[in-house]
């Protein structure tokens, strides 16, 4: 079941990544704008949105997006072998002292935990940055929503504001006269004229 999401998923991380490294960044353009113009070359390229961005967010320093010919290289040692395939990536840095690499043999049995490539401390380091991702986006949101709720309480409070400048106090009670005034007076000098 996960080779079947990672496979697509792979697949559209590689080109996307592939894409970053050849498009150029234009003079005077900022990270946004390139990326822009990425998703849209990409869009162009394979005739779909790009959908796995926190992925390619995770992936892009890795060693196999950063150095592309190890991965080409062990598929072409592959072709033609029973060897299994390696849906995570080609790993060409040395491994840490006492991790040592299991045998296909230990890698095939049912129970075993190394079949599946789990890595507790790589999957909790990615489920942290996932996790910060979401946390960025959902922080961006609610700083919009709240920009958004502040631009309509003050749009609402100049209309407020604008009706009460155009009340005409003439022929009304003196102190209810006074009243409105003393509001206009306020709201005038909040809003100070433009200079000429």
């Amino acid at each position: 079941m996960l080779t079947g999401k990672w496979t697509p998923m792979n697949a559209a991380v590689l080109k996307f990544n592939q894409l970053v490294q050849e498009t150029a960044v234009h003079s005077g353009e900022n990270d946004d704008d390139h990326m822009s113009r990425v998703h849209t070359l990409y869009d162009a390229t394979v005739g779909g949105e790009f959908k796995h961005r926190s992925a390619w967010l995770f992936l892009k320093g890795k060693h196999k997006w950063t150095n592309p010919d190890s991965t080409l290289q062990r598929r072409s040692r592959l072709m033609g072998t029973d060897e299994e395939p390696e849906h995570f990536g080609d790993d060409e840095l040395p491994r840490p002292p006492g991790l040592q690499r299991l045998a296909k043999s230990q890698r095939s049995g049912s129970n075993s935990t190394a079949s599946s490539g789990s890595n507790p401390a790589a999957y909790q380091e990615f489920m942290a940055e996932q996790y910060e991702l979401d946390r960025k986006a959902k922080m961006t949101v609610l700083e919009r929503e709240s920009e958004d709720r502040r631009r309509l309480i003050q749009s609402q409070r100049i209309a407020e504001d604008m009706r009460v400048l155009q009340i005409d106090t003439r022929g009304m009670d003196p102190v209810d006269a006074a009243i409105i005034n003393a509001q206009k007076a306020k709201i005038r000098a909040a809003y100070p004229p433009p200079p000429n």
